[in-house]
């Protein structure tokens, strides 16, 4: 049976490979100069962010199934917790912004440069904010991963 954190991994990777996936799509589609495909990116990125929020909610729920396990640092989930409501935030506004887009030029020959710019600088600040959120998610539970300064022998402390 799923529980919280099953499904905390499950749906995660949906705007943390997203947001990437869109990055890449929405540049190959500005230096191709095709506006089909940059209206597609604007739809992928508001689908991206829906999907955004049923990860971010399953946060919590992931972190209960983590209770009475060795070796889980608070501080670790707390900061990655605070970096994803930072993420939700941003995929939010740029869900919204990449809607607005898609509808106000569905109908033009072309999408302003002012949009194009801005999708553009979103993306890249969702793509590196997710990034590293998934990475903070993984040093929670994955020794492997974690820096020297938060090794076991630092984690018992907390």
């Amino acid at each position: 049976m799923l529980n919280g954190a099953h499904l905390h991994l499950l749906l995660n990777h949906f705007p943390i490979m997203g947001s990437l996936f869109v990055t890449i799509l929405f540049i190959v589609a500005l230096i191709s100069r095709n506006v089909s495909l940059q209206k597609v990116s604007l739809w992928f990125l508001v689908g991206i962010a829906l999907l955004t929020v049923p990860a971010y909610l399953t946060g919590d729920p992931a972190e209960e199934s983590l209770h009475g396990l060795p070796d889980i640092s608070r501080t670790m989930i707390h900061t990655h917790e605070t970096m994803a409501r930072f993420g939700l935030i941003l995929m939010f506004v740029t869900g919204l912004i990449a809607l607005a887009g898609a509808i106000l030029t569905n109908k033009r020959p072309k999408l302003p440069p002012v949009l194009l710019s801005l999708v553009l600088v979103v993306l890249l600040l969702n793509s590196g904010l997710f990034a590293y959120v998934g990475f903070l998610g993984g040093q929670i539970h994955h020794e492997e991963i974690r820096t020297p300064s938060t090794t076991t022998a630092t984690l018992k402390q907390h």
